[in-house]
């Protein structure tokens, strides 16, 4: 079938290519014509023709051997079942050869999902034999009649693994440039809407989008049911300012054999002809199969106008229900770019699997020719069928016969050859050990999918964790006090573990995902944090940061990628998209969804016996997007986290459900006892602005608060002149906090502090305060005056700075650090007013 969009003459602008490009300085051949028009009769739709010619310009025939560089790549993917059915094997060998034909310089790279198929626990989770399995597909297509001189195969087993370093920043890349919407429309084509979403059906299409680039295919030649996946990569070329977007090759998707599929399904052996199948296999399958005439058509279309017709007036319970089965079924309308209002399954077979090939025919017994006529064009078998030439009969009849003709070399090949033989056997020997391994397992724990940090001797057992926050281009002294409250909030005999979130922060978008931004931002927290707490607490026992195992999160998971990964899938699998966003917008980016789910992976990768997180503002709707509501929120004894305390934080409802739902089995409740888990509030962690709440953001100003790497001698005082601090009031005085904090009153026992506030001889000479209630009850009354007492936390607060200023200097890192955020902020003011 010709693509809507296949002619090779319209401009290379037609789907917003870069008009400015210059077309490659080399004559456009009749050979080259002939490659163009094959490969696009290999796609029901083509985005673009246009650039598929430069493409074949640029790196097509005649390129090869040259040393202008690489060949043309198109690529697919695959993940290894068990079972292909005919349109992954004839189909797609036609195609290939189409695509790879000699002297068209194009090498097709298969995607071989063998790291799905391991998260999807395909062949009882057994790696070997998965790729066992990819393996005997591979004979598969070699019998079908594969060309494989011009075909790679990755394992993505190898790639991500192997590759993690590369594969994973460029899914967070890809993440962090869309937002939920966009990556919604994608999930229709796995035929599900809006609340029926899991969070882990976000994460796929990123992931597929990621491979394009990760493969540096230049072709994505994929079904038309991937075609909005496909075309979210060439929006990730606009928002990444890549400069040449892959092209769209979406071929037909064929239909299953039984009334009303859409596309043929590997659950349903009935639905499809599968390359293993056995000659009564096939006569049985397509004798059954659905085969509408014209006329069948013309009245299903009538009946379904005149109840369209009946119903239309009033809705009923039965079609509210239908309608709930439609949004099941989402995503059909994509499954097919051309109108098809007879959708017969043979005529379909036919047209893409018995005369698909170049110069193929097809033999069909007719009222004109019972003997049998040779049709050289699908056109006319159609045509034909529709008058009622050939009947539904002699049509099945016939297609059962090229079918089997087809197989025919598939069967003795692994009748045959020795290696294909063995494989097949080993495959079919791993289908009855995992259906008899599944009823084993019933019994006994599942298994659990997770980095253990704790086994590679990168974390204590049983500790306290930590997530520092998410970066910003000016550290604040409230985030390092917020960081030293969380530190000090469980056990103080517990081992304490600080992961410093650098992929989350990437997927999130903070810095603009800036990597070294990102890093000088850590540097300069865990100095400035290191400060406060010799500040607070000395150098002796009573330090917090003595006690702290900083883990760098992306050095973590690259200790175990596959495992770290397939636990952030799985966590996605548990929750719906509704509980992991909470309160989020679907205008939000969808980097926010996977960051969450990743912070439930940190969690499983630490076990830790505690855990202090941040409140956030999406967490209202958390406990309602729940499925289990009451389930999460009613009391357990091992945690203390009410339902207040709860709600303060999507992350901590995804977390204490993810335990208690996937790890309730006995032995795992031993293994993976749930962790207790905190917030922050204003008993554990102080406030240190320096104005009243604004409306927004927006209205902050560098007075409202001290930051990290504020001039010491210019901030320190300059901002507490500015400070709030209206006389009498101590519902909100910001002074009296910042010096109650830094001047460490009401200490802990036996390290009690005070401070001296110097006062003229007239307003009572100097006073000394050893606690905060006593500092309060003076200004309240009015015997301590705003003057005096900001003059006093100017003292303190230059003192403080000027300790973090020199230690981050002194620290060459940090120093580095400091700087580098600064140009940054510099940067992206300069890009603000552009």
């Amino acid at each position: 079938m010709a693509p809507s969009n296949a002619s090779a003459n319209e401009s290379a602008n037609t789907t917003g290519a870069k008009t400015k490009d210059k077309a490659p300085a080399r004559e456009w051949t009749p050979a080259m014509e002939s490659d163009l028009q094959r490969i696009l009769s290999v796609g029901e739709e083509c985005i673009s023709a246009a650039e598929l010619k430069n493409l074949i310009l640029s790196k097509g025939r005649g390129r090869d051997g040259d040393g202008d560089g690489p060949d043309i790549r198109l690529y697919d993917g695959f993940e290894p079942s068990g079972r292909m059915h005919i349109a992954q094997g004839v189909y797609k060998s036609i195609n290939v050869n189409k695509c790879t034909a000699e002297g068209t310089n194009a090498t097709f790279c298969f995607w071989v999902a063998d790291w799905f198929a391991l998260m999807n626990d395909k062949m009882g989770g057994d790696l070997d034999k998965i790729i066992v399995v990819g393996q005997y597909l591979i004979e598969v297509w070699k019998a079908a009649g594969m060309d494989l001189s011009h075909v790679e195969f990755r394992w993505a087993s190898d790639e991500i693994t192997g590759q993690a370093h590369v594969y994973w920043p460029l899914v967070l890349d890809v993440a962090r440039r869309f937002n939920v919407t966009r990556i919604k429309k994608c999930c229709q084509i796995m035929g599900r809407l809006e609340g029926s979403l899991t969070a882990a059906q976000v994460l796929y299409p990123l992931m597929q989008c990621s491979d394009v680039f990760f493969l540096k295919a230049d072709v994505c030649q994929l079904g038309v049911d991937q075609r909005k996946v496909n075309m979210l990569a060439r929006e990730y070329c606009d928002a990444s300012k890549k400069k040449f977007k892959p092209v769209i090759l979406s071929h037909h998707m064929l239909y299953g054999l039984k009334k009303g599929q859409e596309k043929m399904s590997k659950s349903d052996p009935d639905s499809a002809i599968f390359m293993e199948d056995t000659k009564e296999d096939v006569e049985r399958k397509i004798s059954n199969a659905f085969c509408p005439t014209k006329e069948d058509a013309e009245r299903e279309k009538l009946e379904q106008e005149r109840e369209s017709e009946s119903k239309s007036e009033s809705e009923s319970l039965t079609q509210l229900r239908d309608k709930e089965h439609d949004r099941e079924d989402a995503g059909k309308e994509s499954m097919h770019l051309t109108a098809d209002d007879l959708k017969n399954p043979i005529l379909d077979y036919i047209q893409h699997i018995i005369m698909s090939p170049t110069d193929a025919t097809f033999t069909c017994a007719n009222a004109n020719n019972p003997a049998g006529q040779t049709y050289l064009q699908f056109d006319q078998v159609k045509q034909d069928f529709l008058d009622g030439l050939i009947t539904p009969d002699q049509l099945k009849r016939a297609l059962i016969d090229a079918l089997n003709q087809l197989l025919q070399p598939v069967r003795d090949h692994f009748a045959n050859d020795e290696t294909a033989k063995g494989l097949f056997e080993k495959v079919q020997s791993f289908k009855r050990q995992s259906a008899s391994a599944a009823a084993a397992e019933n019994d006994g724990p599942p298994k659990v999918f997770r980095l253990d940090l704790v086994a590679q001797n990168v974390v204590p057992p049983d500790s306290h964790l930590v997530m520092a926050p998410l970066p910003t281009a000016a550290p604040t002294l409230q985030q390092t006090a917020d960081l030293l409250a969380k530190l000090t909030s469980a056990d103080p005999s517990a081992p304490k573990v600080l992961m410093l979130l650098d992929w989350t922060a990437r997927v999130n978008n903070a810095l603009d995902a800036d990597v070294k931004a990102i890093s000088a931002y850590f540097s300069v927290l865990l100095t400035s944090l290191r400060t406060l707490d010799r500040h607070l607490n000395g150098d002796g026992d009573a330090s917090v940061m003595k006690n702290v195992t900083v883990v760098m999160q992306s050095e973590a998971i690259l200790k175990d990628p596959s495992n770290y990964w397939i636990s952030v899938i799985n966590a996605g699998r548990h929750f719906s998209l509704d509980a992991v966003m909470g309160g989020m917008k679907d205008a939000e980016g969808v980097g926010k969804v996977i960051g969450r789910l990743m912070t439930v992976a940190d969690v499983l990768a630490v076990n830790p016996k505690s855990i202090a997180l941040d409140a956030d503002q999406d967490a209202v709707l958390a406990s309602d997007a729940l499925p289990n509501r009451n389930e999460v929120t009613e009391s357990v004894s091992n945690m203390s986290l009410d339902d207040s305390d709860q709600a303060a934080s999507v992350e901590a409802t995804l977390i204490r459900q993810f335990y208690q739902a996937k790890l309730s089995h006995p032995e795992h409740v031993r293994l993976f006892p749930t962790p207790q888990i905190t917030h922050l509030s204003s008993s554990t962690s102080p406030n240190l602005s320096l104005q009243p709440p604004r409306e927004s953001e927006a209205h902050k100003t560098e007075f409202d608060e001290y930051f990290v790497l504020d001039d010491p001698k210019v901030h320190g005082k300059s901002k507490m002149k500015k400070a709030f601090c209206e006389p009498g009031n101590i519902d909100f005085c910001p002074p009296i906090e910042l010096l109650a904090y830094f001047a460490n009153l009401d200490a802990s026992a036996g390290n009690t502090k005070e401070v001296t506030i110097s006062r003229s001889p007239e307003n009572g000479g100097d006073v000394t305060y050893t606690s905060k209630s006593q500092l309060s009850i003076d200004f309240s009354s009015g015997a301590l005056h705003p003057g005096d007492l900001k003059a006093a936390v100017s003292t303190v607060m230059v003192d403080v700075l000027t300790k973090m200023s020199e230690d981050i200097k002194k620290d060459g890192e940090a120093g580095k650090g400091a700087k580098a955020l600064k140009a940054f902020e510099k940067k992206m003011a300069k890009q603000k007013k552009k």
